[in-house]
């Protein structure tokens, strides 16, 4: 599995935008980007530049083109892009969106959907297509303003897409996302595994219920969330272990625990090895 826009960031030019956690990257050819199984942990607007990618999230499988735009909501996907597909991709979290909506769209209400809507595609425009040619121009190229005037563009480009959304799909796509209270429980554990949460707390942040919740995590993952937990903390351990130069304590807070007896001793279970012994294996 990897992580989106994390794992694009060290293999693809990319701009961080002002006061935001958002990104914009651009997938080039000569960066292959394939994956089976997909994270992603932002909101993205992806526009496709050239060739081809289906998108397949859970029984939902869609065939976007050059010239296709897509917003998909954070969450599990996989990927099966072309050999020659390049795309522009915007990652953006629920602030965005709210402040998109309240400044655009505050008195629309709508039916809440019972289950998660598939990804909202759409054909891109002249409007569109020269927000993007302006979008791409300062990633590749930044100067003083760069980050506020690539922000800006994806404003125009979602404001575009709302003007001509007259049976209010769009409008109501946004809404769902936003207003969903149920978090999905894999980007959930994922962005969180290393804190200090009890299953109450990984109840209420996921929007529900504790029985709930357990029922849920055991049915996705053939686990509990405890050892979930464990398991991905010794995991990150490991690799910080082999991959970086930190102290023992500090990969042992970084990673989650608060005891270094006991993660020494879990480690040592896990591994077969103490962690200071792992620094001398070889990597391979």
């Amino acid at each position: 599995m990897i992580q989106i826009p994390k794992d694009l960031l060290d293999h693809h030019v990319h701009i961080r935008l002002r006061l935001s956690d958002m990104y914009a990257i651009i997938i080039d050819k000569k960066q292959p980007f394939r994956c089976d199984d997909t994270l992603q942990t932002a909101h993205c607007l992806e526009v496709i530049l050239t060739g081809a990618i289906d998108v397949r999230y859970g029984s939902h499988v869609q065939h976007l083109a050059a010239g296709d735009v897509q917003f998909r909501r954070r969450g599990n996907y996989q990927l099966f892009p072309s050999d020659d597909y390049t795309s522009l991709l915007i990652f953006m979290e629920n602030e965005f969106v709210d402040y998109f909506l309240d400044s655009h769209v505050p008195e629309f209400r709508h039916e809440k959907q019972g289950a998660d809507l598939p990804p909202f595609t759409f054909k891109t425009s002249e409007f569109i297509q020269a927000n993007i040619a302006q979008v791409m121009q300062h990633i590749l190229h930044p100067q003083d303003y760069s980050r506020c005037i690539v922000k800006f563009a994806a404003h125009q480009v979602l404001l575009q897409i709302l003007s001509g959304d007259r049976s209010k799909t769009f409008v109501s796509f946004l809404k769902d996302l936003v207003s969903n209270k149920k978090i999905d429980l894999a980007y959930f554990m994922e962005t969180n595994f290393n804190r200090q949460l009890s299953i109450q707390d990984m109840a209420k942040l996921t929007g529900r219920s504790v029985s709930a919740f357990k029922k849920e995590f055991t049915d996705s993952f053939n686990t509990t969330p405890v050892k979930w937990q464990l398991n991905r903390r010794l995991e990150y351990a490991e690799y910080q272990l082999k991959h970086s130069h930190d102290p023992v304590s500090l990969v042992a807070y970084s990673s989650g625990f608060e005891n270094i007896s006991h993660f020494s001793k879990v480690y040592k279970q896990r591994f077969g090895a103490s962690p200071k012994s792992a620094r001398n294996e070889p990597v391979l």
